[in-house]
């Protein structure tokens, strides 16, 4: 199976899968939903410039511009709302990048004392 042929068939079954759970909780009405809910390709792979460039390309076909506020954040992002769901793009600047993978160096080097009473 190529790449392609491999894409698509997990395109097929995550839009599958998403009818399925629209169904799922339209059958059920006494379960709770969420507020909002999100679906968001992650661009991860190129260089900075190659990433922003794919979220642009995402942005136009879905006709949303990049959103400004997340450049401030160090993020490059085009969503487009459907009532309480979105579907957007996004990516991180290098910068952004080297400062979670800083943050998250310190995973599991420190913790809390317990609360007072456990």
């Amino acid at each position: 199976m190529t790449s392609s042929n491999r894409a698509e068939d997990h395109r097929t079954r995550l839009v599958r899968g998403l009818r399925a759970l629209a169904d799922f909780l339209e059958d059920r009405p006494e379960l709770p939903v969420p507020d909002m809910v999100h679906v968001t390709v992650s661009v991860l792979h190129g260089s900075e410039e190659e990433r922003r460039a794919e979220v642009e390309r995402i942005g136009r076909v879905i006709g949303s511009p990049l959103n400004p506020a997340d450049a401030d954040l160090g993020y490059h992002s085009a969503e487009v709302d459907f009532g309480p769901l979105r579907y957007g793009a996004m990516t991180a600047t290098e910068e952004r990048r080297a400062r979670t993978n800083a943050l998250m160096s310190y995973m599991d080097c420190v913790f809390p004392d317990p609360p007072s009473g456990a």
